[in-house]
């Protein structure tokens, strides 16, 4: 297990966080799940089969499609459906 996952307390406030918490809870939980999966690394990039975030989370396939939708709408990350890899943009630097 990593040592290192970290969430800031600016994305309350950030301009993307507040998009996605106007999104819904379906993509405030995505978020916080893509910057704190288990599956995730420092740089952000890392394979995540979308049956994994549904049932990790509890949202189910749907609702983790939506969420995940809900997060590359708001520029949060993106996500690749042929390789299931998921980057999201400012891991990085929060990491």
């Amino acid at each position: 297990m990593r040592a290192y996952s970290k969430v800031s307390p600016n994305f309350w406030v950030g301009g993307t966080g507040e998009k996605i918490i106007r999104s819904g809870v379906d993509g405030t939980l995505m978020a916080l799940y893509l910057m704190t999966s288990p599956h995730a690394n420092m740089l952000g990039l890392y394979r995540l089969p979308i049956a994994y975030a549904a049932d990790e989370t509890g949202l189910g396939v749907e609702r983790a499609t939506n969420g995940l939708r809900a997060c590359i709408d708001c520029g949060f990350c993106s996500y690749d459906d042929e390789t299931k890899t998921v980057f999201v943009h400012e891991m990085a630097v929060w990491q």
